[in-house]
């Protein structure tokens, strides 16, 4: 079997796909516990709340928890993972906040609960 498409059918079927708007994500919230996160596309600024670790145990030695039972995060000054361009960060077993203001470009989460933005 052989397709016939005419080049006018072409030419319009090419046209509708470049005019077609292309679909836009908007940024999460909340924010999954674990990643890394471009500010912009995947996040909007703002202060988030998270009810603090993922861990379903906790591990102290000499109580003090471990890191494997923390949440941990950090904000960056640059969108990549670079340690040298680290904001922020905090470590903690319960709740916390994250600033994720307008000068921030990446934000990661590790081992914590979702962060919903605070209105």
């Amino acid at each position: 079997m052989r397709l016939h498409v005419t080049r006018a059918a072409a030419v319009v079927a090419v046209a509708a796909m470049a005019s077609a708007a292309p679909a836009s994500a908007e940024p999460m919230n909340p924010i999954p516990g674990n990643g890394f996160f471009i500010v912009g596309p995947d996040i909007a600024p703002g202060l988030y709340h998270t009810d603090g670790s993922a861990s379903g145990f906790q591990v102290w030695v000499n109580d003090v928890p471990t890191q494997d039972s923390m949440c941990l995060w950090f904000t960056y000054s640059t969108p990549d993972a670079n340690k040298d361009n680290v904001v922020a960060t905090n470590m903690s077993v319960g709740p916390m906040y994250a600033n994720i203001n307008s000068t921030v470009k990446a934000f990661e989460s590790r081992n914590c609960q979702p962060w919903t933005r605070v209105p």
